[in-house]
Order: C-alpha cells, then sequence, then structure tokens
C-alpha cells in the first residue's frame, strides 16, 4: 500500500517553503538529540549522521549534515512524506505518551479543524464500512492495527514511533447509522503540527479503506 499521501491543491502548494524551512533548522541541531526526542534509529558515521524513521510500514533513512530523505533502497521519496517526516523530527521534543485518547479538538488548535476533519475521515469510513463490522475488524487487522477495548471495534496504528493514532467503530446494527473517530495521543500535538495530524489521520482512514476486501 502506497505510503504517499493526499493533499489539497492549497497546502500542497505550501509543502516547498515548509520543507525548506524545517530543512534548515533541523541542519542547525544535533542529530543524536534529535534522535532521542523522536525514537528514530541512529548511526553516527565519520563523515555524516543518519537516523532511520519508521513512518506507517515504511522505513526512511535521513542524513545530516544535508538532511536529505530517502528510502531504504536509496530512492527519494514523495514530497508530502518528506515533509511529513522533517516536521517530525523537528517538532519532536520527547515528551512521553500519555496512555490518553482524544479527539482533534482536544489537541492544541484542533477545534478549528474538527467538523471538517470528521466530514473526511471517520465519516467516509463508516460509510465504506457500514453494517460490515467484522470488515472493519479484517481490515484493521491486515494493517497490523492493535486492538483497543473502544465502541464496537476499535485499534490502535503507529504513523510514526511516537505517535499512535486510534480509530474506533460504532456499529449502528439495524436502526442506526455506523459511526467512526480517529483519536490521537494527548502527547500528539508534542510531535506533529495539528494540521499534519489531520492529514495522518485521513490517510490512516484512506488506507483502511483501501484494504477493505471486495466482497466477491
Amino acid at each position: 500500500m502506497s505510503e504517499g499521501m493526499r493533499v489539497n491543491p492549497t497546502w500542497a502548494a505550501s509543502l516547498e517553503k515548509q520543507l525548506g524551512e524545517t530543512r534548515e533548522a533541523l541542519r542547525g541541531r544535533d542529530p543524536t538529540q534529535v534522535a532521542g526526542n523522536s525514537g528514530a534509529a541512529c548511526e553516527v558515521a565519520t563523515h555524516e549522521t543518519r537516523l532511520e524513521v519508521r513512518f506507517w510500514d515504511h522505513s526512511y533513512r535521513i542524513t545530516w549534515p544535508d538532511v536529505t530523505v530517502r528510502d531504504l533502497a536509496g530512492g527519494p521519496c514523495p514530497l508530502p512524506t518528506e515533509t511529513a517526516l522533517l516536521q517530525y523530527l523537528h517538532v519532536a521534543d520527547g515528551t512521553l505518551l500519555e496512555n490518553g485518547w482524544v479527539s482533534l479538538r482536544n489537541l492544541p488548535h484542533g477545534a478549528f479543524y474538527e467538523q471538517a476533519f470528521q466530514g473526511y475521515s471517520g465519516n467516509p469510513l463508516a460509510k465504506a464500512f457500514r453494517r460490515d463490522l467484522e470488515g472493519f475488524r479484517a481490515a484493521a487487522e491486515r494493517m497490523g492495527g492493535e486492538p483497543l477495548d473502544m465502541g464496537s471495534a476499535g485499534y490502535r496504528f503507529w504513523a510514526f514511533p511516537r505517535v499512535p493514532l486510534a480509530v474506533v467503530y460504532w456499529s449502528g446494527g439495524d436502526e442506526f447509522p455506523d459511526n467512526a473517530q480517529v483519536l490521537f495521543d494527548k502527547s500528539a500535538g508534542h510531535y506533529q503540527p495539528v494540521e499534519m495530524l489531520a492529514h495522518l489521520g485521513s490517510m490512516l482512514c484512506e488506507r483502511l479503506i483501501g484494504a477493505r476486501e471486495t466482497p466477491a
């Protein structure tokens, strides 16, 4: 499954600027400290330092002092993926996970995005799996989701080493519509800005829909 993320044109237009600023900020930092704050693997060599970071189910290598991003085969990665990776490394401050789930609304500056976010994350997911709770479970487990005791079914996924997301699904049965929601650890704002967290939540829902088995 592709690790690339869909972005709206307005947000995409700002990525180049964000990427340049983030890369420049990281060049002035100690990569070993960046690794410690983000949970990245770190290898110090004579002429460069290499960090390895997992993003969903792919791993990437970031090298200092140039702060370039490559996949493990040495190839480039898409601009949105590169931006997400470098923003993660830049924002990560080492805060411990709180192991408490909240909606986007409860994260810093998240209330502004909450309604729109539900419209392009949980709502289309519930529509895709309506009256198919077992299909949702199967898709989540194919993607490596870790079961949670939440809703009719809930699963935890890892976007980055310290950015877990939960998807909770409520079955409405025959009388009510199904519902689904993406939740975040309370510490999420210490690892990504809220705009990127919203895109990660949307991306996760798209991946789950893509993992749904088409009935024969």
